[in-house]
């Protein structure tokens, strides 16, 4: 098995390819492992690494998520909840990936994982973008998807880092108002509470 180089490339780089290391045809996976012991490379998450001393992207960030899925899933989920602010650089690294399955293309059971939580949802069309080819929940509807099914404890400390983070274009008025704009939404009134919350801790920076 060898890692394998998958260019990526993120908003606002300089076009310079970037890359994370996986295990593939050149090197297994503990021969990955000697070599951060080696201080050759970084670990990213899971069984992606980058170069020693290379700054770590959103687009390495959502490479090394699409890698610690299973490979039957790999082009069926979009990275969501924590596990998207982790990519936006909102976050720490989440325990599992959260991968978020249309139920409108669900076809067969996709068992467990250890290395996923998969939860099937109800995706629109601008719910997604793409983060060096992988699919990433929008800056909103992480938010959303946080403020509504997060713990308290994970939930308040990432969101206000969404809110805060102004090349996200996702403030707090801005979540608020797609929550109030949705009809029937359980947690609605608990996510609403949330955000208020958020603003207070806000006004006080």
């Amino acid at each position: 098995m060898a890692a394998n180089i998958v260019p990526a490339r993120s908003a606002g780089d300089t076009g310079v390819p970037t890359g994370v290391l996986q295990p593939g045809r050149l090197h297994t996976h503990n021969e990955l492992r000697a070599m951060r012991l080696d201080g050759l490379v970084e670990n990213v998450y899971g069984p992606a690494y980058v170069p020693a001393g290379r700054t770590v992207t959103a687009a390495h960030r959502a490479l090394a998520a699409r890698a610690a899925l299973p490979e039957q899933l790999r082009g069926k989920v979009v990275i969501g909840r924590l596990s998207a602010a982790w990519v936006y650089g909102c976050a720490g690294p989440p325990d599992k990936v959260a991968g978020l399955l249309d139920h409108r293309f669900r076809t067969t059971s996709q068992g467990r994982c250890r290395s996923a939580a998969i939860h099937e949802v109800t995706l629109g069309p601008l719910d997604a973008i793409t983060v060096a080819g992988v699919p990433v929940t929008t800056a909103l509807r992480t938010a959303l998807d946080i403020a509504l099914y997060v713990p308290e404890e994970a939930a308040v400390p990432a969101l206000v880092s969404l809110a805060a983070d102004a090349r996200l274009a996702c403030p707090l008025d801005y979540i608020r108002q797609a929550l109030l704009a949705r009809s029937r939404l359980p947690g609605k009134r608990q996510a609403l509470e949330r955000i208020e919350r958020v603003l207070g801790r806000l006004a006080e920076r």
